[in-house]
This record gives C-alpha cells, structure tokens and sequence, in this order.
C-alpha cells in the first residue's frame, strides 16, 4: 500500500488578478508498510491546523496509546511557537510587539532563537523578520497591490531601524513615515516548531510535515528510506524530484507560486529582497535538504532564494547544504551532500516554461 500525503493548494481568481497559495512540498512522504507486518509497524497518522497550515505527524510506535500521548505533546509544543510568533493572532506576543514597534518591548525567546540562527547561518541580508509592514503594502491576501518606489522606499528604511539589545529587548526606530513597521517571523516558524514537535516525539521514527517544510527522524520499521518529493513550482500536484535519506532528513522550499499575484504580467509573489523590497527574482523555487535542523533548513530556504543561482550554489557547497532549485528559465540545479538521494520522479519528465 502506497500513501501520499499531499500538500494542500488553493487557486482564487479576484478582481483580474491571479493569485496560488500552495505549499511547496507535495508528496511529502511516501510510506510503504510492509504488507502482513504487524499493527506494530504501522504508523499514526494525524494532521490537525497549526501555523495556518495542515501539520500531519507520521509516527511508529510499538504502543498506540503512548504514540498519541506524545503527538499530542508534539502538537502543543507546535502551538506554543504559534502563541508567540504569529503576527495575525492578536493574542501572540509578536502581535502585542507590533501594535507597539517603536517602543522596547522583550522578544519572546523564539524569537529571539531564530534572530540568533539567522546571524550564525550568515544569511541577515538575505533574511529578515522586520518586513511586517514591507509585506503588508503588497497586500498579498487581499486585492493585491504594488507599491510606488517612494512608498517602498519608505517602508524598508523603517524596516532597516529594527534592532535588538543585548537584554533580549527590541524595537523600531522613529519618525517612520509610510506604514507602520512590524515583525514577521513566518519565514522561520514552521522550522522552529517542527523541531519543538521533534523533541517531544523523541525515541521513535517520525514524519512531521507543516506545508513547505518536513522532519524526518529515526530508521523506519520497514527499513525503507524517507521519501520527500519536491513539486514542479508550475504544475501544481506534479512531483520532480524526490529527496530520500535513511538518517535523519530535514526538508524545505521556498517559491514564487505560493502566495503571489499578477499584474500587468508580472508576478509579485512573497518573498521579498530585505534590500530592496521587492519580490527576489531569478528562481522559481528552491529546495534546502540535510540533516540540519528544521528551523536551519526553513531559513536558508528563504535566504537562498532570495540570494540567486549562483550565490545559493555556492553556499551550498561552501557549508555541505543540499539544494535543488528551478531558475526562472526552467533549468534544474543540485548539490547533494552524502548520504542523500535526490533522483527525478517518474512523473516528472521536462520542466515547464
């Protein structure tokens, strides 16, 4: 028995504009229970919402019960991350930190883990959690806009008055004068959450999955590989690649097809350069695999797109990342570190334009 859990897509039409929301990963593992094996090494499946996405947990373990006990432990670890951390929860505490931003407020120790991996990873200019109010003026989720140079102009110059103290305190700097600045940690969250699931899932083989990113841990009963397949950024549902490890396997992509508009032709998609505020062009996706952490993997995944072909290739060689992206021509590059697998899937054939 083959099963393929899917990553969810949504295509709306509204006011002329085309806008996908999909996640990047689909396929996002593929299990082959042996058949006549016991109830053992089957495994709990269970998928609930966190982090505005569907969060599946593939977990084996001899006994059912204990299973669902640390599930629903992983789950409220998830949970907590999105208690902190999103900004469109009014009662998180990122929410709370932008109806303020240019007063001193703490940053809640997720936060402030992730601004420490970001500086250690060497990607600050590459990935920032200060384009809150960059990313609003795009209005992403509404009618989708494009703002004037000046007006983003603006808005990044607050951007860049973002700073931390040693204390563990942060604000915005004064006299803004378009927009209201604000954090943003989506490009890191999932990461961070899944590698909180992880350690309440310790000690046995598990497959989490929160959208674009996947963590998998532990040798499968069957003694099969994990399996993540990477979707075509222009075919919804079509798998290219698939990345497989018998060790621990940590999996994220980052695109220009899962949340973005058109306009005039042009495509105005997420991911934005801290630099210049507009979308990073060059790619259509970009895979991080390895056996890095989940919230390594989430933030490179967004740096490395936003860094280019030729930046991102030769980070990943420089630091032993694994990676497989689209350009915007439809050509296909890889590094793969060893011990991984990364072969085209038998649905995949050329790249679309």
């Amino acid at each position: 028995m083959r099963i393929s859990i899917l990553a969810p897509s949504d295509i709306d039409d509204k006011r002329g504009t085309m806008r996908r929301i999909t996640a990047a990963l689909i396929a996002s593992a593929l299990l082959f229970p042996i058949t006549g094996c016991s109830s053992q090494a089957q495994p709990d499946i269970t998928t609930r919402d966190v982090l505005g996405t569907a969060v599946t947990i593939t977990a084996y373990a001899a006994n059912t019960t204990d299973s669902s006990k640390a599930t629903g432990r992983a789950f409220a670890a998830m949970s907590a991350v999105e208690r902190e951390l999103s900004p469109y929860d009014t009662s998180s505490t990122i929410a709370a930190f932008n109806r303020a931003p240019l007063s001193s407020h703490p940053l809640p120790p997720d936060a402030l883990a992730i601004v420490a991996r970001v500086k250690a990873l060497g990607v600050e200019a590459q990935f920032s959690p200060a384009l809150f109010g960059v990313t609003a003026l795009y209005d992403f989720g509404g009618v989708g806009t494009v703002p004037s140079d000046s007006t983003l102009r603006s808005a990044i110059d607050a951007a860049r008055t973002f700073r931390t103290a040693p204390d563990g305190t942060a604000a915005f700097g004064s006299g803004q004068t378009t927009g209201t600045p604000g954090l943003d940690f989506g490009g890191a969250s999932k990461g961070l959450a899944l590698d909180r699931a992880a350690i309440a899932l310790a000690g046995r083989p598990v497959l989490l999955t929160a959208g674009s990113s996947t963590l998998a841990f532990g040798a499968k009963p069957d003694g099969e590989p994990w399996r993540v397949g990477i979707e075509d950024p222009r075919e919804v549902g079509r798998v290219l690649e698939v990345v497989s490890s018998a060790a621990t396997l940590s999996v994220s992509t980052s695109g220009d097809y899962q949340t973005y508009f058109e306009h005039d032709g042009v495509r105005y998609h997420h991911i934005l350069d801290p630099l210049t505020g507009r979308p990073a062009r060059g790619l259509r996706s970009l895979t991080v695999f390895g056996t890095m952490s989940a919230l390594d993997a989430d933030i490179l995944s967004t740096a490395l797109f936003v860094m280019g072909r030729q930046k991102a290739i030769a980070y990943a060689g420089e630091h032993h990342v694994g990676i497989f992206l689209v350009d915007d021509t439809g050509a296909t590059y890889k590094y793969v570190p060893a011990g991984y697998s990364v072969k085209a899937s038998a649905e995949a054939g050329p790249p679309r334009p």
